[in-house]
């Protein structure tokens, strides 16, 4: 009994423990039902009957709902006895009882008697909240005057029932579903099962075995084994079951089976009720055990070309398994003996802790074990700094770490272009605010915006003004607001291409300035459902207003336009013989291969005719052979340019690079890129406003746009786009294909359709000369390697971007002018320069041609120098160790036994000054580039020419 209990003023009742006591001690008159004296005998009676009951009791009396409760019940009280004693019940239990006061009591108060069976209630016992199941009787106790008056509720406890039940229930529920699963293992496992009595009778067959046999149920079930099959007496098979059952040793063994005809691998497992038998059809096996060395053996190479080095260790010893390439890694030689201590003190230090802390968790028996981590090492013997990822598994023995295992690839480059791209992308913030673009976000699931200040300006809000959804809403022109919406819907409808592209008026929120704003974004779709969305917008008022101002004047100048179109429609036919002869460009290509590799026997032969004609012009006295000779170094001068045009569809070709503006030149053609697409396919172009200009030969740009357009019209149908668009990038990373262009800054040309894309076992040709899909005489298979030999000629390359069904865009980048873009040239001097000197120069002409040799000759002499020949690399370099009055030496670039770059390059070694110009009659641009800084001129040249360059060599 408690210390705060005592007896009170009354000795009633008699017995109930500490609860009796507590009735006793308890200040009665301070509560509804009085002193005990004026209690009424039915109160009494039930207190009475509750103190002596071995059951949970608790009496709920009056309409105040007043609680006393048995020594047994107290136990279901928890933290809330003592205080719950003498009190109603809304005031110890709160929002409970009034859940209880609905369901329960006012129920038994109204005279009907309640029964809860297994009823769960949470209890504050056992230091915390726990679920037990009570079933509970509520019974109402009516007075003198036969009202109800109280409440009184009996429990008993079942949680211990409850919860044993729900144990038997679970695992018969487990039983009954593993002998499914057991059952349904057996018979969907790939390979046969059956078990046999201790008589060997056939106690269960898979189906498997069933095929196997041929067998039905019915054949087998009860039947012994050899009646089932008699010709096993003998068999490998039926000895090792008679062994299994006689010694209760499992068998393992391997047999081409007399019953099957046919190689099995078996496993006889011993049991109480006699064997099991697991049966295999290893044929296969055996074949896969081959093929299986053969993977791993590619599957070598596979690891060692991807640079991956395996290696394994115990974390118990720190014994460590590498390879060279993971030594290598470490800086070390390849038969060093590494350990754990030295691997670890390699790892960068300011990576340690956080690599020590990733192995130190795997290495936690409740973790998964798996260690992932990129970190930085420090070469032991050559200092060199390397990044490398590693993954790895650890393996345990109860809660112990034994052993683990991983791969480590070093991603140095990776981390570097890392480093790269993000520095990249610090420029292109930089460009977009010099731009002065705004950026903005949109969250299409929560309408949440997120916008620049740059943005904000535009809808005449201050900085750092909070945006959302209605402010944005609210700025646009009421005139352009459905179109804006519509847009909208469209960019976040996943049918479409998610391309948010419009210009619309805003109204500015503070200083009310309407305002022409460009917008373009795009939104990002996961699973069917737009997540993102974000754009770029641009102010273009000053462009709109132009716009206008043009667009006023389109009245006055609509009859021009009539009088254009009719001009246009009457030159259509001639532009459809212009589209045939486009169309023949790429066949071209062959001609140039051809004429490129004879080149130089015409060249040399023209420069004999040139040179002589002119000469012979001369002497001639009479105007008849004057005219003849005239005759003959007119067409001689017409077959030089006619090799000089051929040589243009080559890829060797000599290109003449300018500052070209891309745009202006592509608008140029529009015309005849009309008549080449026929009117079927519709063209459009989206030229960059700040184009850089580019370092190109001007001849060649209308060639490549015009091919890649015949190209596209080919792959589309009527009614597709063709798109030309221009636009200025930089490629910061290295190139992977060798069509792809280095990095540097770059203008590219991009065509663009809307055709069938191009299949990857095409893509992968599409570069190499005379490879076409076309049909044939459609096609000479010449166009992309056109494109592909120009740009790479002019220093940039060539992207294919592509999607079946969907289109094709060909990008062609050139270099920027104004760029490092190195080009040899041969010195030129002003050809108003006399073609005379006042010195008599001495000239050694070198070239094994005996007829060009000649020619020039005779030309220096006439021109006033004098000459020595040589027919030789060899002769030419005698000669000049015994005559040391020689001023320039005049030599062929191609000569047996020394070529003319060899003969330079020799008499530089023994004449440091003496000036050296080289002629070829090659158009190879590579050939001349490799010659670097010597003067060179081609063949056939003039006498100005070949003056000219002989003076900047004097000079």
């Amino acid at each position: 009994m408690g210390k705060d209990l005592h007896l009170g003023r009354s000795a009633w009742p008699s017995s109930g423990g500490e609860m009796g006591a507590r009735v006793r001690a308890f200040d009665w008159e301070k509560t509804p039902l009085g002193p005990i004296a004026s209690w009424p005998q039915s109160l009494k009676t039930t207190i009475d009957l509750m103190m002596a009951s071995q059951l949970a009791m608790n009496l709920i009396w009056g309409p105040e709902r007043i609680l006393i409760y048995n020594e047994v019940h107290r136990a279901f009280m928890g933290t809330m006895h003592p205080r719950a004693f003498g009190r109603p019940g809304r005031e110890v239990w709160g929002e409970v009882w009034e859940a209880a006061e609905a369901a329960i009591h006012r129920r038994v108060f109204a005279g009907e008697t309640v029964t809860l069976e297994d009823h769960p209630w949470t209890l504050l016992r056992n230091d915390g909240p726990e679920e037990a199941f009570f079933t509970s009787y509520f019974t109402p106790i009516r007075d003198e005057t036969g009202a109800v008056v109280a409440n009184l509720a009996t429990a008993f406890e079942t949680t211990n029932a409850i919860k044993e039940k729900a144990a038997r229930d679970q695992a018969e529920r487990a039983l009954r579903k593993s002998e499914a699963s057991l059952r349904e293992v057996l018979e969907g496992i790939g390979e046969a099962f059956y078990a046999l009595d201790q008589d060997q009778r056939f106690l269960y067959a898979s189906r498997k075995a069933l095929e196997i046999w041929d067998k039905k149920p019915d054949d087998l079930m009860g039947v012994p084994f050899l009646s089932a099959f008699p010709n096993a007496v003998g068999a490998l098979d039926y000895e090792a079951q008679r062994r299994a059952l006689e010694t209760g040793t499992a068998q393992h063994f391997e047999s081409a089976s007399p019953l099957i005809g046919h190689w099995f691998e078996v496993d006889i497992y011993p049991a109480s009720t006699g064997v099991s038998v697991a049966f295999r059809d290893i044929d296969r096996r055996k074949q896969a055990e081959t093929l299986l060395l053969a993977s791993e053996a590619r599957l070598k190479a596979a690891v060692e070309l991807i640079g991956l080095s395996p290696y394994s260790g115990d974390p118990r010893t720190g014994a460590l398994d590498w390879d060279a390439r993971l030594k290598a890694m470490w800086g070390l030689p390849a038969d060093t003996t590494v350990d754990a201590p030295m691997t670890v003190a390699a790892i960068h230090r300011d990576d340690q802790a956080r690599v020590a802390a990733a192995w130190e968790a795997s290495l936690d028996p409740d973790s998964d074990g798996v260690f992932v981590a990129e970190y930085r090492v420090q070469g032991i013997e050559d200092g060199i700094e390397r990044w490398v990822s590693t993954h790895a598994q650890n393996f345990f023995e109860g809660r112990q770490p034994v052993g683990f295992i991983g791969a480590i690839r070093e991603i140095t480059e990776e981390k570097h272009a890392e480093a790269r791209l993000r520095d990249s992308e610090a420029r292109l913030k930089a460009a977009v605010d010099l731009a002065r673009l705004g950026r903005y976000a949109w969250n299409p699931q929560t309408n949440e915006l997120q916008w620049d200040d740059t943005l904000r300006a535009m809808w005449g809000l201050a900085a750092g003004t909070p945006v959302d959804y209605e402010v944005w809403r609210a700025g646009v022109h009421p005139d352009d607001l459905a179109r804006v919406e519509a847009a909208v819907q469209r960019c976040v409808d996943p049918r479409g291409d998610g391309v948010y592209d419009i210009e619309y008026r805003v109204i500015g929120n503070t200083d009310g300035v309407e305002r022409w704003i460009a917008t373009r974004g795009r939104t990002n779709f996961e699973n069917g459902a737009p997540v993102a969305f974000f754009g770029i917008a641009l102010e273009v008022t000053e462009r709109k207003r132009i716009e206008e101002r043009l667009e006023r004047r389109i009245e006055d100048r609509r009859r021009e336009l009539e009088e254009a179109n009719r001009q246009l429609r009457s030159q259509m036919e001639k532009r459809k013989f212009a589209e045939t002869e486009v169309q023949q460009l790429q066949r071209l290509d062959a001609i140039g291969q051809i004429t490129s590799g004879v080149a130089h026997d015409f060249n040399n032969l023209l420069t004999v005719v040139l040179t002589n004609a002119r000469l012979l012009a001369r002497t001639m006295e009479r105007p008849d052979d004057r005219e003849g000779v005239e005759l003959i170094r007119i067409a001689a001068d017409r077959g030089r340019k006619l090799i000089a045009q051929l040589l243009a569809f080559s890829r060797k070709q000599q290109l003449a690079p300018l500052e070209v503006d891309l745009n202006r030149k592509i608008a140029g053609i529009g015309d005849l890129l009309g008549a080449t697409l026929g009117g079927t396919v519709q063209l459009k172009t989206i030229f960059a406003p700040d184009l850089w200009p580019a370092l190109v030969d001007p001849n060649q740009i209308e060639m490549i746009v015009l091919n890649l357009a015949i190209n596209a019209r080919d792959a589309m149908q009527p009614g597709d786009t063709l798109t030309i668009e221009t636009f200025n990038t930089v490629i910061e990373s290295e190139s992977f294909r060798p069509e792809e262009p280095l990095p540097g800054d770059y203008v590219v040309l991009a065509v663009k359709d809307t055709g069938t894309g191009i299949p990857d076992d095409v893509l992968l040709h599409v570069f190499e000369p005379f490879y076409t899909t076309k049909e044939p005489g459609k096609g000479s298979g010449l166009g992309l390697a056109q494109v592909f030999g120009f740009a790479k000629q002019s220093g940039g390359g060539v992207r294919i971007e592509t999607r079946l069904g969907q289109g094709t865009a060909v990008k062609v980048f050139l270099p920027r002018a104004g760029v490092d873009n190195a080009d040899h040239h041969a010195d030129t001097v002003d050809a108003s320069k006399p073609l005379q000197t006042t010195k008599r120069f001495r000239v050694l002409v070198a070239d094994d041609e005996k007829a060009v040799l000649r020619s020039m000759v005779r030309m220096l002499d006439v021109l006033g120098y004098a000459t020595v020949s040589a027919e030789s690399g060899g002769e030419a370099l005698r000669m000049l160790a015994s005559n040391q009055e020689i001023d320039l030496v005049l030599a062929d670039l191609a000569m047996p036994e020394m070529s003319g770059g060899e003969l330079a390059k020799a008499i530089r070694a023994m004449r440091p000054t003496l000036p050296v110009i080289l002629i070829t009659g090659y158009g190879d641009r590579t050939v001349l580039n490799e010659l670097n800084d010597l003067r060179i001129i081609l063949k056939p040249f003039t006498e100005d020419e070949l003056v000219n360059a002989i003076s900047a060599a004097l000079e």
